[in-house]
């Protein structure tokens, strides 16, 4: 009974070797969106995948960065920083791998959870969602009609009464 606890520990300690985040939190077509992977020192390299989580589903070839080529954070960890350019249409979403010696640990995991991010399940591999922006609301574009009808009713009375 007493390494029931000890096997729940070894569990937790990849979910919390690593905190990830990107920015912007929505983008658009043609943005840049950069993601960075604060991780122990532990970890020799990171991987970075990006696929579309919604038709069409594409995954594009993994980013490495080494140790070496990461920001030291000065308190043990390193900042890894990677960028993707969003295409038209493309809902896209990344995950990553911690990789120390022979040992590669995929993240997100099922369960994990990120603050203010969303996790999205693919086929067995969780992914960081990274939200599109809003397209503009229909109503914005009927404005034009909506303002163009009282004017040009105001137009044909301002006529009508001059002549």
């Amino acid at each position: 009974m007493r390494l029931l606890p000890l096997f729940a520990l070894l569990l937790l300690v990849p979910a919390a070797a690593a905190e990830v985040n990107h920015n912007p939190h929505e983008v658009d077509e043609g943005n840049t969106f950069m993601a960075w992977i604060d991780a122990d020192e532990i970890y020799e390299e990171v991987k970075f995948y990006v696929c579309t989580l919604e038709d069409p589903y594409t995954c594009y070839p993994p980013q490495k960065v080494a140790r070496e080529d990461a920001e030291s954070n000065g308190d043990g960890t390193y900042r890894y920083g990677f960028s993707h350019q969003v295409g038209d249409g493309v809902y896209p979403g990344y995950r990553y791998e911690l990789i120390e010696g022979d040992n590669e640990t995929k993240a997100p995991a099922e369960g994990e959870s990120y603050p203010g991010l969303t996790i999205e399940d693919m086929q067995g591999s969780y992914y960081v969602r990274v939200d599109r922006k809003a397209a503009p609301a229909a109503e914005a574009e009927k404005g034009l009609p909506a303002v163009a009808l009282p004017v040009a009713a105001i137009a044909v009375a301002w006529v009508a009464r001059r002549h």
